[in-house]
């Protein structure tokens, strides 16, 4: 992760979740980012909003934090949210729901 990317998420935290498949956020956000030196989350997505920037993550259910018996990213179907504010979650989250009302997860 660049040091600009670390910057931006600094002081965010936990506003909620979306469901999605791993696979449908690559295609919306492209690769996320990974952190080697952290063992709780596999992946991460820092998305810029327009009330600040908000992170999508797996969270302590990846190999990461469990290992072998942790979930593959494609097998993970809740993620997490943290922004700076709730209306940061909110916008990120109305996205979902006009890209994938439709899709069964």
């Amino acid at each position: 992760m660049t040091h600009d990317a670390m910057k931006m998420r600094n002081g965010t935290s936990l506003q909620g979740y979306v469901n999605a498949h791993y696979s449908q956020l690559v295609e919306m956000f492209g690769e996320p980012y990974t952190n080697p030196d952290n063992h709780k989350t596999d992946v991460e997505w820092i998305v810029s909003t327009p009330y600040g920037p908000a992170t999508i993550y797996n969270y302590k259910n990846g190999p990461a934090y469990l290992g072998k018996s942790g979930l593959r990213l494609d097998e993970i179907k809740q993620w997490h949210v943290s922004a700076k504010n709730y209306e940061a979650f909110v916008w990120l989250r109305s996205h979902f729901t006009v890209v994938w009302h439709a899709q069964v997860l």
